[in-house]
């Protein structure tokens, strides 16, 4: 069963000023990531909007982001809260020639007994044809991977691993010990080197899309964690999602607009943005 390590980015879903999806820019993007020494991307995370896009565009996503042809591992977000959604999405992976599938739980629930949650999980890893990796970002969905959740499903064949966003000490120590055997990916750029240190296998983690080379150095020079910290401080500071578009965008990838209710970063803050980057000399523009 394949495994994911290493660097990967969760890349945004680029829109047009018209609030159309452009492969292009997307399919740039990714190979870009590539030649900047990345190992993979997650298409449709929480970085790439997911939750405002209809099926239909989130396969349309999908489709184009495998035909890039771009040399990465992909792993692609099949969450929804509607099962036969996720059924439908990890069919998509699963053609399209996927290397794994990540799924958080389904979110709007958020009082389902965990057995019930443990049944989607269950129904969703019987129908993948693919290594599904958990996704753990409880301060979105309100829905943790718990313990018991765990000591429910983590024997099932497919279930490969976690992607934890907590950006959590405490967290990433507990998951790692259920996933020893299997594949702990941080989802958090602050903890890069510490997953590594740990026994995790790599990261997900938003700078990786506008600054891989960053990202992949930390696992042979530990000392660059310093530097990457700095580098996402930068970009929370202006907001995470705005502020990696707004960088592909002067990077001419695309216009990578965004679609309410989340906000593009304003010009004027842009410009401060890419000031503060330049005098640190962290993108190579």
């Amino acid at each position: 069963m394949y495994l994911p390590e290493g660097a990967f980015a969760p890349v945004p879903t680029p829109l047009d000023a018209s609030d159309v999806i452009n492969e292009g820019a997307l399919q740039a993007h990714l190979r870009w990531l590539k030649q900047e020494g990345l190992d993979g991307a997650l298409i449709l995370g929480t970085n790439g909007e997911f939750a405002s896009l209809a099926l239909g565009e989130r396969m349309l996503i999908a489709e184009a982001a495998a035909k890039a042809d771009s040399g990465l591992k992909l792993i692609l977000n099949v969450g929804s809260c509607a099962i036969d959604d996720v059924f439908d999405l990890c069919e998509i992976g699963a053609e399209s020639g996927y290397h794994a599938l990540m799924c958080p739980p389904p979110w709007y629930f958020r009082n389902a007994s965990t057995r019930g949650i443990a049944d989607f999980f269950l129904r969703v890893l019987d129908e993948a044809a693919l290594p599904v990796l958990l996704y753990h970002i409880p301060q979105l969905t309100g829905i943790p991977i718990s313990d018991e959740l765990l000591s429910i499903i983590r024997k099932h064949e497919r279930c490969a691993g976690v992607k934890d966003s907590t950006g959590d000490e405490a967290e990433m120590a507990r998951l790692l010990g259920w996933f020893r055997d299997g594949c702990y990916m941080v989802g958090h750029d602050r903890l890069v080197q510490k997953c590594f240190e740990d026994g995790g296998r790599g990261s997900i983690s938003a700078c990786a899309s506008v600054v891989p080379d960053l990202v992949k150095s930390i696992g042979r020079k530990p000392e660059n964690q310093a530097k990457l910290n700095s580098v996402r401080g930068m970009l929370e500071k202006f907001g995470l999602g705005g502020a990696v578009k707004a960088i592909l965008r002067k990077k001419g990838f695309g216009e990578y607009t965004t679609r309410p209710p989340l906000t593009a970063l304003e010009d004027a803050k842009a410009e401060q943005l890419f000031a503060m980057l330049n005098m640190f000399g962290a993108i190579k523009w």
